[in-house]
């Protein structure tokens, strides 16, 4: 049974020294490089002219059209025969016999979904439901994302709601020392009327707070 149904899933990196295919998810585009194969003939059919080697080429892609069909399209073998004409009949026999072992490589790196037939890696795959992620989303990775989404919604809306200080101190109001009311931006407070500022001592020049009578640096008692 072949791998894919759609030819956009693969791409063939064979050349003339060997074969290599790289199978794509439907979903993410991630690809699984097959095992680099070897070609043992390592001959170009160029060699043995352009008309010889076309023919040689086009009979031997027409005799494996049935077990390749499931998984190139009619336009990629066409396409491939265009690619690799110049390569000799028996590096061609080579390239059939490598594609199917790098299908039976690849298809344990890919799940086909009932529902909608993509093929997908197994990032793409819920086995719990036995779907892709597109039909079927893992609720454990939703849950997440969803609780994620709320977080940084609670903390953009906290962010708005604060207000932030911005530098610019000219309506900044303290809490006078004496009566525990917004002081006001004055030298004095608006709702007892104490000195706001620092009391100096006129011995050691200590600034101390104004509800203090006695210096803390010398132990003068302040006017």
């Amino acid at each position: 049974m072949a791998l894919l149904d759609h030819p956009r899933n693969v791409d063939d990196l064979s050349a003339d020294k060997g074969f290599q295919w790289k199978f794509h998810c439907d979903l993410c585009g991630g690809g699984y490089d097959t095992s680099f194969i070897p070609s043992k003939s390592q001959a170009s059919s160029r060699r043995l002219g352009f008309l010889s080697s076309g023919l040689s080429a086009m009979g031997s892609l027409t005799s494996n059209v049935t077990h390749a069909s499931g998984m190139y399209g009619a336009s990629q073998m066409a396409s491939a025969g265009s690619q690799f004409k110049g390569m000799s009949a028996e590096w061609h026999v080579e390239h059939d016999k490598a594609f199917q072992q790098a299908v039976n490589e690849a298809v344990v790196h890919f799940k086909k979904c009932p529902r909608c037939k993509f093929y997908v890696c197994a990032d793409d795959w819920n086995d719990e439901a036995g779907l892709c992620t597109k039909d079927a989303p893992s609720l454990t990775a939703e849950t997440q994302a969803m609780k994620a989404q709320v977080r940084v919604e609670q903390m953009q809306a906290q962010v708005k709601s604060e207000k932030l200080y911005d530098g610019d101190s000219s309506d900044r109001s303290t809490i006078c020392p004496t009566c525990g009311k917004p002081s006001g931006t004055g030298k004095f407070c608006q709702n007892c009327g104490a000195a706001l500022g620092y009391k100096e001592c006129g011995k050691c020049h200590h600034q101390n707070p104004p509800t203090v009578s006695f210096c803390g640096e010398c132990g003068t008692k302040l006017g």
